[in-house]
């Protein structure tokens, strides 16, 4: 599943593509009153009890960076409850234990990734069945498909084991599209091939501040919530989701660029500002951490 690119008209949270393929609808707003799809259980595995996670950071990633993730992966308990909200699950759900974190600092498999090299950084990390092996990548490294065609994406090797998620930060190469609201959206809406379509009604919104001083790990926050989120209900392809298997719209994909009440596209909504620094979010985390992250599809309404 990826995460695709945000943009000015389109504001794309996240879309399942690659592993089981995917799709995004425009959510209630002041434009669009179309509700979001009902997630759909397919009874197949989702991800229960405690989720072992182990991250790896590709590339150069300041400890300041490394402390925003760290908190919002044990931010889970709070998080769990939200995807349990989307599910229409009972009491059971899942938790999220950093078993790890990892530096390949000097980029061991260099700075221009395939598809298949994430995937095996990912297998380095010793995840067992039933865990999520988390791989983010700096700012300078380029991973096949970034900012053309996915923010990040989730997926697993075979039914039944290790699912991992990568998650690119996009603050030097397309912060307008995978770290928007924080930067100012590009301009354009992008087709599910990527090709850019200008709209004669694009208007240009002023980028929300970051709530932890940096578009680019933000950014990153808001896709590796959207992925999580996938990859606990829908780690397999036969859990939570609407639509064809072969292009599923996931927990957060019925719901892009939502961030609050009366968003649309190009717009993330009316969330909460900080008074001191002017920072958008929408959740208080772990150790009073802010952060924006994405809206999920409850009962046929988009919310936070």
């Amino acid at each position: 599943m990826e995460t695709k690119p945000r943009a000015h008209l389109l504001p794309a949270l996240l879309a399942a593509v690659v592993v089981f393929g995917g799709s995004t609808r425009p959510c209630e707003s002041s434009l669009y009153n179309a509700p979001p799809p009902a997630m759909t259980y397919h009874k197949g595995a989702v991800l229960e009890g405690a989720v072992t996670v182990s991250v790896l950071y590709y590339g150069a990633f300041p400890q300041h960076h490394r402390a925003v993730v760290a908190d919002f992966l044990l931010w889970w308990g709070t998080v769990e409850r939200y995807v349990r909200k989307a599910t229409g699950g009972g009491e059971a759900g899942a938790r999220v234990v950093l078993a790890s974190q990892v530096d390949d600092e000097g980029c061991s498999l260099g700075k221009r990734l395939s598809r298949a090299q994430v995937e095996r950084l990912a297998s380095r990390l010793g995840v067992a069945p039933g865990g999520v092996a988390v791989v983010l990548t700096a700012a300078d490294v380029v991973v096949e498909g970034f900012c053309s065609s996915a923010c990040g994406v989730h997926g697993s090797s075979a039914p039944g084991g290790a699912v991992h998620v990568w998650v690119g930060d996009a603050s030097a190469q397309c912060p307008g599209r995978c770290a928007w609201p924080f930067h100012a959206a590009d301009g354009f809406a992008y087709d599910d091939a990527g090709r850019r379509a200008a709209h004669s009604h694009a208007r240009a919104d002023a980028a929300l501040r970051a709530p932890n001083g940096d578009a680019g790990v933000d950014g990153m926050v808001i896709n590796l919530a959207a992925l999580m989120a996938g990859a606990v209900t829908n780690p397999y392809g036969r859990g939570y989701f609407q639509g064809d298997a072969a292009a599923p719209v996931e927990v957060a994909a019925a719901c892009p660029g939502v961030y609050g009440r009366g968003a649309y596209p190009g717009y993330p909504g009316a969330v909460r500002v900080d008074a001191a620094t002017g920072a958008g979010y929408n959740v208080v985390g772990r150790n009073g951490r802010r952060y924006l992250v994405p809206a999920l599809a409850i009962h046929g309404a988009c919310s936070t």
